[in-house]
C-alpha cells in the first residue's frame, strides 16, 4: 500500500484540501482518500506538483502514426486531407503497426489512460488489444451522397464487428459535415443508441467548411473535383456546416464535436437548443499544425460548453500528450483556468466515454492513474505515478 500527497490534489473535477492523502493499492487502485492527520507522516510519499487523475485522450489517429513529420504545416484542411489521402497507403503494413505500437507506448509514458481513437480500417485492432490503455474506436464512415448512406453504414458496421469481436469498445462516428450526410448522420448515431455507445464528428476546422454549407463554394470544392468525385446533388443550405447537420444526430447520444476552430456564438447556440449530450474536444497543436489557429476557448467555456482534449495524429501533431495540448492553451490563451483544462483532461473525456465509473476521478475503489504535474521549467510536464 502506499500513501502519496503532492503540492495540490486535482480530483479530476477540483482542487482537493491541502495534503490530502490517496491510499493505493499495488494494483493502482485508490482504497481510500484521507486526510494526513489519519497516517503516520513517515509513511507518506510527498511530489512536488499536482497530482491528478491519468489523462483521458478523446481524439486521436492511431493509424496515422507512419505519417509522422509527412505532410507540411500550414496547408489548410485541405490540401491536409489530399496529403493523408496520398501518402496513409504508401508504408507497409509492418511498418504501420510498428509505428502505431509506437504511439501507444509513447501515450502511455505521458500519462495518458484511456483513448477516443479514429479508425477507418481494423489494421489497428492488433495493437489494442494487447494494450495496457483503454481504447474506445470510433469507426469512422465517409460519404457525403445521401443514395450511399446504406451501403457505407452497412460496410461501417462489418468494420466495428472486427473490433467488437476482439472484445474492444467500439461504435460508428461521422466523419465530418462536408463528408457524411444528414441520412448517414441518421443512420450511425441511430445505431449508436441502440448500442448505448457515443460517437464523434470532426466539426468546423477551416472557414472553407463555412463557405461550402453557407454558398458552395470554396476549397472544397476544389477537394472534391481533386479527388474526382461530383457533388452535383449538393446544395448550399444558407447556414453554417454546424447549424445544417446538427439536427440529424439522434440527441439521446454522447457526442464528441472535434477541433470547433470556427465555431461561432450563433452554432453554439444552435448545437445546444437541438441536442443537449454535446461534448467539445480541442486539438490545439493540429489546428496549428494545419491551419495556424485556434478556436476560442473563452467563447465555448462562456457558453457552458463541456470541453475535452486530444491529441489528433502524428500526421500533425509532433507528440502525442495531453499535457502539451494544455500548455499550448495556456501559452496562447493564458486567460483559461487550469482547473478548466485539468478537468476537459480527466473527469470530462472520462465522462464522455462512459467509463468514470473508474477512470477520471480519483476517488475510493477506482482505478484511474496517477499523474504528477509538475513546472519546474516554465512550462508543466507530467509524470506517471500509477
Amino acid at each position: 500500500m502506499r500513501f502519496i500527497t503532492g503540492s495540490q490534489v486535482f480530483s479530476g473535477k477540483e482542487f482537493l484540501k491541502d495534503n490530502t492523502v490517496l491510499v493505493v493499492k499495488q494494483d493502482g487502485t485508490i482504497e481510500d482518500v484521507i486526510s494526513p492527520e489519519s497516517i503516520d507522516n513517515t509513511k507518506i510519499e510527498h511530489f512536488d506538483g499536482i497530482l491528478t487523475p491519468g489523462f483521458i485522450n478523446t481524439h486521436c489517429h492511431l493509424e496515422l502514426s507512419h505519417l509522422k513529420d509527412t505532410i507540411n504545416r500550414h496547408t489548410g484542411i485541405v490540401d491536409f486531407g489530399l496529403g493523408i489521402m496520398k501518402h496513409r497507403n504508401t508504408a507497409p503494413v509492418e511498418v504501420q503497426l510498428e509505428c502505431m505500437q509506437q504511439a501507444d507506448k509513447l501515450m502511455q509514458e505521458q500519462g495518458i489512460v484511456a483513448v477516443g481513437d479514429i479508425s477507418n480500417i481494423p489494421l489497428s485492432v492488433e495493437v489494442k488489444k494487447h494494450s495496457a490503455l483503454y481504447y474506445h474506436t470510433f469507426v469512422e464512415l465517409i460519404g457525403l451522397n445521401p443514395e450511399r448512406a446504406d451501403l457505407i453504414f452497412d460496410t461501417g458496421k462489418a468494420t466495428l464487428l472486427e473490433f467488437e469481436k476482439n472484445k474492444l469498445s467500439a461504435s460508428l462516428a461521422p466523419h465530418a459535415p462536408y463528408s457524411s450526410s444528414p441520412e448517414l448522420i441518421r443512420k450511425i448515431t441511430d445505431n449508436c443508441y441502440a448500442q448505448e455507445k457515443p460517437t464523434s464528428m470532426h466539426n468546423q476546422e477551416s472557414k472553407a467548411e463555412n463557405l461550402f454549407f453557407e454558398q458552395k463554394t470554396g476549397d472544397y470544392i476544389r477537394l472534391y473535383d481533386t479527388i474526382g468525385i461530383p457533388i452535383s446533388y449538393f446544395e448550399a443550405t444558407g447556414k453554417s456546416s454546424l447549424q445544417t447537420v446538427i439536427p440529424a444526430f439522434n440527441t439521446g447520444v454522447q457526442t464528441l464535436l472535434v477541433h470547433n476552430t470556427f465555431t461561432g456564438k450563433e452554432d453554439i447556440t444552435a448545437a445546444q437548443s437541438t441536442h443537449n449530450r454535446l461534448y467539445w474536444c480541442l486539438c490545439p497543436h493540429a489546428n496549428l499544425y494545419i491551419e495556424n489557429t485556434l478556436p476560442d476557448v473563452e467563447l465555448l467555456r462562456s457558453r457552458h460548453c463541456t470541453l475535452t482534449l486530444g491529441t489528433d495524429s502524428l500526421a500533425s501533431n509532433s507528440g502525442l500528450s495531453v499535457m502539451d495540448e494544455i500548455n499550448c492553451l495556456i501559452v496562447h490563451q493564458p486567460e483559461l483556468p487550469l482547473q478548466l483544462l485539468l478537468q476537459a483532461a480527466t473527469f470530462n473525456g472520462a465522462e464522455f466515454l462512459g467509463i468514470e465509473h473508474n477512470m477520471g476521478l480519483l476517488g475510493k475503489h477506482k482505478k484511474p492513474g496517477i499523474n504528477v504535474i509538475e513546472n519546474k521549467t516554465g512550462a508543466f510536464s507530467v509524470k506517471k505515478l500509477a
